[in-house]
């Protein structure tokens, strides 16, 4: 978990962890992000941020979620998505057979428990390793498949906020954090950590008593 320096101003909090991320929004800590929204809703309440100023960009976020949701009841979309399973799943078992073969042949002609047993479990470490990069693998590519059917609503959200902002100043700094976690979605994973952060930035806006 990154540690969050509770003397800056929550905007630069926020802003600083985000930029800081190496791989995309998903890798946005959870604790964190609950933390920051925990700080940041109450403070948009201070500068008296009402939902319905951002309304049109609420509302666009439940539209892309629709979208996504959309692709579990695409036949052609689910097909593809069992076919790179299917494969990953006949990755794993060829990568299992293939460990389980060497790991025989190391074992071959030792008779030192201690030392039979750290081959095993060195081998049955790597095979962990393996199994998960194949799936990886396999992730990223159902990921290629469906989130290009979003990706385009998910950047237009930022012209969305900025006119919020430029007709209300209550909503600039939920615009400048958002607009910096719009830049780190490149996946559908990435877009599911916007919609809990905005979501929690929400509730925590509501729990102080915003509109």
């Amino acid at each position: 978990m990154s540690q969050i320096n509770a003397e800056k101003p929550i905007v630069d909090q926020i802003t600083m962890t985000i930029k800081g991320l190496k791989d995309g929004l998903k890798t946005y800590p959870i604790r964190d992000l609950v933390k920051h929204a925990e700080k940041f809703g109450p403070y948009l309440k201070q500068q008296r941020l009402e939902t319905n100023q951002v309304r049109k960009f609420l509302d666009a976020i439940n539209q892309i979620k629709a979208i996504l949701a959309q692709q579990d009841d695409d036949k052609e979309i689910q097909k593809e998505l069992e076919i790179i399973q299917k494969e990953a799943d006949n990755d794993k078992k060829e990568a299992a057979r293939k460990s389980e073969n060497d790991t025989s042949k190391k074992i071959n002609g030792k008779d030192k428990e201690e030392e039979i047993r750290k081959i095993k479990d060195s081998a049955e470490q790597e095979l962990i390793i393996i199994l998960k990069n194949i799936q990886k693998q396999a992730d990223n590519k159902k990921d290629k498949l469906i989130f290009p059917k979003i990706e385009a609503d998910v950047v237009l959200l930022k012209p969305k906020l900025a006119y919020a902002a430029a007709r209300q100043r209550s909503a600039k700094p939920l615009e400048e954090v958002i607009s910096i976690a719009i830049d780190k979605v490149e996946s559908t994973k990435d877009f599911e950590r916007l919609v809990q952060f905005i979501e929690s930035i929400i509730a925590y806006h509501k729990a102080e008593g915003g509109k």
